[in-house]
């Protein structure tokens, strides 16, 4: 099993799709560092204009700080938002689609015959797969923090200034006032794992569909359609979020539930790993 984990795992992270998708999602993130800087420094500007004037303002520090102004919280530019509408395609397609190749190549075939127990191969196949959904997401995310930390003091975020960073309604929102480290670990521990079972969706799948588009834009499309649901059908029920394409974010103009985010990462486990053990290691699908 471990030999088979770590040959899985190099697998995953070797292949050029994963690297393309890595790289994908870490040009969007530069980008975002790119369109934040120069606002900052506008303001750095007027600060010292004032200053030198003798102009009496609101200094406004606790509003540019890396907590509101990295991917994950920023609402002024639209890196997020396309981010956060390709991490589907980029989560699936970094190894979500592997199982499919390597079942219609037969080397599913050969690895079971050479292994103890079936279910070792799947069930490293699935860590895999979970591992590289979650790190072509989130490892873009943490290089996008940690550059714009480089430029951007980090400043306590002030509860007065609410009104600017949109958390008034997460889950988390008492983490980013008091511990803002912890709330940014938070929300890259929940998109790691999110984006991971997303990526096992693809492998899931693959026990149903035989077209390898398919299996990779599936759950892509699921995700716009609950996007759909939640703009036109939900909202006229509940102000709580349900789409992940909001929810995985640190902001939001609506309620953030982490009992939502539980019930979506629970289904989502419990339905994947439920394929991947049922039918590829009781069934013969070799």
């Amino acid at each position: 099993m471990r030999n088979l984990l770590k040959m899985e795992l190099k697998k995953a992270f070797q292949n050029k799709v994963f690297l393309m998708m890595l790289a994908i999602g870490l040009v969007i993130a530069i980008i975002s560092v790119i369109q934040n800087l120069p606002k900052y420094y506008k303001f750095l500007e007027n600060n010292a204009y004032a200053v030198e004037k003798g102009m009496e303002m609101n200094p406004l520090w606790p509003m540019f700080t890396p907590y509101s102004n990295w991917l994950g919280n920023d609402f002024t530019y639209s890196m997020t938002p396309l981010f956060y509408t390709l991490f589907p395609l980029l989560a699936c397609l970094s190894y979500g689609w592997s199982y499919f190749g390597e079942r219609k190549s037969g080397y599913v075939m050969n690895v079971a015959v050479r292994t103890n127990k079936r279910s070792h191969y799947f069930l490293a196949k699935y860590i895999a797969v979970f591992i590289s959904g979650g790190t072509v997401v989130v490892l873009p995310m943490l290089l996008n923090f940690l550059v714009i930390s480089c430029f951007i003091p980090a400043y306590q975020p002030d509860l007065f200034y609410d009104m600017y960073y949109s958390v008034s309604m997460h889950f988390l929102r008492d983490w980013f006032f008091a511990m803002p480290q912890l709330f940014i670990a938070a929300i890259l521990a929940i998109n790691f794992i999110f984006s991971g079972l997303i990526a096992a969706c693809s492998m899931a799948l693959t026990f149903f569909l035989k077209n390898k588009f398919t299996i990779v834009l599936l759950p892509f499309m699921f995700l716009f359609f609950v996007q759909y649901l939640q703009d036109n059908v939900w909202i006229y029920f509940s102000e709580t979020i349900i789409s992940p394409l909001i929810f995985l974010r640190g902001y939001s103009n609506g309620i953030l539930s982490g009992i939502v985010v539980l019930i979506w990462e629970g289904l989502l486990l419990l339905v994947t790993l439920g394929i991947v053990w049922r039918k590829g290691a009781k069934q013969d699908v070799l």
